[in-house]
């Protein structure tokens, strides 16, 4: 019995710290090497992957490690992703020559994201702890893009792997990592109680907000926007994680409204960044408005109450009824396509057409996850992709709960990165973090949090 014990308990310390490796280490490999066939970053991945897979190996015959396969669609589904990729690693070996060099990162990512989901699901764990090393490597990370931001302004170098995206006409691999940081930067500044660390996260966030301000990806904007609105609908809504939810919201819209100063009227940025003031302007009274209505809900809270205690219901509807509005509001521009051009520019037309046009033109320009698929792998691997991604889209609604706190993040974490997937190019520094949240948030066995409610009557 203790040799068992044991052995799992080396079976989850190799699990945790490739974990560890992945969300803070591996992030840091921003340069890029090149050996022909495949890039550095997928052969790091691979390597450290598969040295934890035969260690697990190595447990079985003791008993403290076992294998879970076909225990529903979706293993059946990775496995048969796995077949398929090891068939064209064997096909593409057979057609090189010395002359026609094969890529083999696309197939080497998927056998990778495949044995990671395998090491996940037979022993699931989660700690916030993954989170706070996410935020210190995001910090390092974030401090490179400034300094490029700042003071260097050429593309390249050190930060090549994140910066150039050779699909992409934005720097879309920047923008889905921070919004990762940010992410996990709001839930832990949302959850912390310690003042200290509090002022750290708000920092962490601040300097995360400004990388995707400056590298201004509009689809990330507007969904970091949806991230906030979200956060109050997918988790119970107390009072306090609606106040400090909405602070670093505003935090947010504070940054983004002052973009335009800090563009127009400072030479501090060394990359062409462009903010209009009129739109500033106009977003601006657009956050005065909301902040009325929103005092208007909190005034009605009772003096004395526990603000950790108190669940706003009522508030949490506006906020789904604003989520619908935006989603509308998001969709109408896209259909509407480039005849946003022919808004004259007139009044309140040209805000919305300064809005609407470079929404649209990016979303269009730009190849999404999809398109690069089909590209890569063919109909046949394609399609067993849109499956897996149905698969998991059924088993994250299944999972969600009110009383699972940290399950209902790790499926925002993971909705995000689906959504991602309609707009932009997959990166290979945040594919096996956002992989690793996805994974969690389908396998993850949370305690349920129980409450009893009380209804409270504002007079």
């Amino acid at each position: 019995m203790d040799k068992k014990i044991s052995g799992k308990g080396k079976a989850e310390t190799a699990l945790h710290l490739l974990i560890c490796f992945i969300i803070g280490i591996y992030p840091l490999l921003l340069f890029e090497l090149d050996f022909g066939s495949f890039y550095i970053q997928s052969l790091v991945l691979f390597t450290a992957v598969m040295g934890v897979l035969l260690y697990s190996f190595l447990l079985i015959r003791s008993g403290a490690w076992r294998l879970k396969l076909f225990q529903s669609r979706l293993d059946v589904v990775v496995l048969a992703l796995t077949a398929y990729a090891v068939l064209k690693i064997i096909i593409k070996m057979i057609r090189m020559t010395e002359t026609k060099i094969e890529r083999f990162d696309p197939e080497i990512m998927i056998l990778t994201m495949a044995v990671l989901y395998l090491l996940i699901t037979v022993k699931p764990m989660f700690t916030e702890r993954y989170l706070d090393i996410l935020l210190f490597s995001g910090l390092i990370v974030f401090a490179l893009l400034l300094v490029k931001y700042l003071c260097v302004g050429e593309t390249g170098g050190v930060l090549s792997a994140l910066i150039q995206d050779k699909t992409q006409v934005t720097s879309c691999g920047v923008a889905s990592y921070a919004m990762l940081v940010c992410m996990a930067g709001l839930w832990r500044y949302v959850k912390c109680e310690d003042r200290l660390r509090s002022f750290f996260y708000a920092g962490v966030l601040s300097v995360g907000f400004l990388v995707m301000f400056i590298n201004q990806n509009i689809v990330s904007i507007w969904m970091m926007i949806i991230v906030f609105i979200v956060f109050p609908v997918l988790q119970r809504p107390t009072a306090e994680l609606v106040k400090r939810d909405m602070q670093i919201f505003f935090l947010y819209l504070f940054m983004l409204c002052n973009m335009s100063l800090l563009t127009n009227y400072t030479d501090l940025l060394q990359v062409t960044v462009n903010y209009d003031l009129k739109q500033s302007v106009y977003l601006e009274l657009l956050v005065a408005v909301g902040g009325i209505f929103f005092f208007k809900f909190w005034d009605r809270i009772p003096k004395g109450v526990d603000t950790k205690r108190l669940v706003m219901r009522k508030m949490r509807r506006s906020y789904q009824f604003l989520l619908k509005l935006m989603c509308i509001i998001f969709a109408g521009i896209l259909l509407g396509g480039e005849y946003w051009k022919e808004l004259p520019d007139e009044g309140s037309l040209t805000a919305v057409k300064g809005f609407a046009v470079p929404l649209v033109e990016e979303v269009w320009q730009n190849k999404n996850a999809f398109y690069m698929c089909f590209e890569q792998f063919g109909v046949i691997g394609s399609l067993m992709l849109l499956i897996l991604c149905v698969l998991l889209i059924g088993k994250l609604k299944k999972g969600y709960g009110f009383d699972k706190p940290v399950t209902s993040m790790l499926i925002l974490i993971s909705s995000v990165f689906l959504i991602q997937l309609l707009f932009w190019g997959i990166s290979i520094n945040t594919l096996p973090i956002y992989w690793i949240f996805l994974s969690l948030a389908i396998t993850y066995r949370e305690e349920k949090v129980r409450v009893i409610s009380n209804i409270i009557k504002f007079e």
